[in-house]
């Protein structure tokens, strides 16, 4: 899926820059994917790591990802705007992780079988300029579910 869905958000680029014209695009191809069997257009860059990917992310004007739960909740926390593409039959992406971006109203969901280039050079279009507003997540939550963890233990 990683490499499709690349590929699949690389061939949207020439017409997400023709509507965003001074768009520049950073892919990040990890650990699996050969940066140099990915297709390549000016403006451009790509990359088999990033260090510190989430500052990046926290820094991006808009994300186009995976559907975990991490990085989506990184960009909610940061205000960021993205899409995301949960794996197809994939549970927790298509459920838990999709249900709790709406509930803080993150993120754009794309079905990556209906999302062709077109469609998302077109959603790109129009989420990079639209501002965000998510809920807020929570700071205590992680030390308040330890604490209930550990109350098990």
């Amino acid at each position: 899926m990683g490499a499709h869905l690349l590929r699949r958000v690389i061939a949207s680029f020439p017409e997400a820059k023709r509507r965003v014209p001074d768009m520049r695009m950073v892919v990040v191809a990890g650990p699996r994917i050969d940066p140099r069997t990915l297709p390549r257009h000016e403006g451009m860059e790509v990359h088999a790591y990033v260090a510190d990917l989430y500052r990046h992310l926290a820094a991006c004007d808009l994300a186009v990802v995976q559907g975990g739960l991490t990085t989506t909740m990184e960009l909610t926390a940061n205000q960021r705007p993205f899409l995301y593409f949960p794996l197809g039959h994939h549970f927790e992406q298509n459920f838990h992780v999709r249900h709790r971006l709406a509930r803080h109203g993150a993120g754009r969901y794309m079905d990556y079988r209906a999302s062709g280039p077109e469609a998302i050079a077109v959603a790109i279009a129009e989420e990079i300029s639209r501002p965000v507003s998510y809920r807020p997540i929570d700071p205590r939550a992680a030390a308040r579910i330890a604490g209930r963890i550990a109350e098990l233990i």
